[in-house]
């Protein structure tokens, strides 16, 4: 056997069990971690005019830099994004409170995001101060697929408002301004953030007033996406003091909601956009208060749970996030691997240890046999064997590669035919210096 094949036996007993602890360990990252995630998503917004669609573009942004695509696919608001989200249409959405209907399945949330007022103005002089008030009344409450008409309709069926006996119009923002402004409606709703140019008309509009709900309390009480907002006295403007008077509106958190099945690295990967861009606060939210886990409809998804607990894990914080899963499998093929070769090792040891001890004894096992071939021969047959022996002698210390600790039974074989070889060369020489030897 040559060398090269020699070595050639060692590397593929040493590495054949390797070899099988990754692909086994490979098997097991793929069953439990999953492929890697896909590099574009598809976002649901509201209208491009507003907020939903401005961060979305945050998003965008942010996502860029971490090598995904992120599609932004704009409609009238919340219910059409629920619908698109459990139609699989869209992976991702803004999500406002107050619009999941009862016995949603296969949708969780990934965190609440910020909170959006809901702005009640009627007509001046108009005189109400509940929201029950308002049955008979002409109210514009968001246009369909809108989150501000579920949320909407939702509070006045609590307080007894129905479309029996009320007008109930389908109006979006801007149609609803100019209804109420012009007198088609005595009270229009909506849900914008506090610095819209829509809301700030409307505060600074003297034949208009902001309605405020007497029963605030009750309502953040009875739901949990809901909060009692406080507007201090020229928030929004300080030059036209806007608004006029402390005001204290109807607040529910936007959520950013998910399907179940959605892929758990992008659920991290959207989180680290959403706390990117909505950590800062703004004038309604403090710096750090969201992306929370507060003021939730859906149930929380669980990696969102354990990201809006603990953090990104140092992987993430280090690596740009496709490198960091890349390096996460890789740490769950090789903690698989590395626990399986154990056992293997364990196996690999005694069995290279007898392939050594195998290669040494059938050494002996030739000396041996040359041993009793000797007894009885002539002196010229024994010039033969010591021939052999010679041979014997060099093929074990020039061929027989093994690892150092066995130099100690290489030396005692070489030992063995070393006194085998003078004991031939003794009985010759006594069989040559006989009568019988000459003869």
């Amino acid at each position: 056997m040559t060398r090269l094949r020699q070595r050639w036996i060692q590397l593929a007993l040493i590495g054949a069990p390797v070899v099988l602890a990754l692909a086994i360990g490979v098997l097991i990252s793929n069953r439990f971690a999953g492929p890697l995630p896909p590099r574009r998503l598809v976002i649901s917004t509201g209208p491009v005019d507003g907020a939903y669609y401005r961060y979305a573009l945050e998003y965008r942004r942010a996502l860029a830099q971490q090598g995904f695509r992120l599609e932004i696919r704009p409609g009238p608001g919340s219910m059409a994004t629920l619908q698109k989200l459990m139609a699989g249409e869209v992976d991702v959405g803004f999500v406002q409170g107050g619009t999941v209907p009862e016995g949603v399945t296969g949708l969780t949330a990934l965190g609440s995001l910020f909170y959006e007022p809901l702005w009640i103005f009627h007509r001046k002089g108009l005189g109400v101060t509940s929201l029950s008030e308002l049955h008979g009344r002409r109210l514009a409450v968001g246009e369909e697929g809108s989150g501000t008409r579920a949320l909407v309709l939702r509070l006045l069926t609590d307080n007894g408002v129905t479309e029996d006996g009320t007008f109930i119009l389908p109006l979006g923002n801007v149609e609803a301004e100019h209804a109420l402004t012009g007198g088609q409606v005595d009270v229009a709703f909506f849900v914008l953030a506090p610095r819209a140019a829509l809301v700030q008309r409307l505060l600074s509009n003297p034949r208009i007033e902001l309605m405020m709900e007497r029963r605030l309390p009750a309502y953040a009480g009875r739901y949990q996406f809901m909060e009692s907002l406080r507007i201090s006295e020229g928030a929004l403007d300080m030059a036209r003091n806007i608004p006029r008077e402390d005001r204290t509106v109807f607040g529910v958190t936007a959520a950013l909601v998910v399907s179940a099945s959605i892929h758990p690295d992008l659920v991290r990967l959207l989180l680290d956009a959403a706390d990117r861009v909505h950590r800062k606060g703004g004038l309604l939210e403090r710096a750090g208060q969201f992306p929370s886990e507060a003021n939730l409809e859906l149930p929380l998804n669980e990696q969102a749970r354990r990201y809006l607990r603990n953090g990104p894990s140092w992987l993430e914080r280090t690596f740009p996030f496709w490198l960091a899963g890349l390096l996460d499998r890789t740490v769950l093929v090789i903690l698989p691997a590395v626990t399986l070769l154990f056992p293997l090792l364990g196996w690999l040891r005694p069995t290279v240890e007898n392939m050594y001890r195998r290669r040494i004894a059938r050494r002996y096992v030739v000396l041996r046999e040359s041993e009793e071939r000797g007894e009885p021969l002539s002196a010229e047959e024994l010039k033969s064997e010591i021939d052999r022996l010679r041979v014997l002698r060099r093929q074990v210390i020039d061929e027989t590669e093994v690892p150092l600790k066995y130099s100690g039974e290489i030396f005692h074989l070489t030992m063995h035919i070393d006194l085998l070889l003078e004991r031939f060369e003794r009985r010759r020489r006594e069989l040559l210096e006989s009568p019988v030897g000459r003869a």
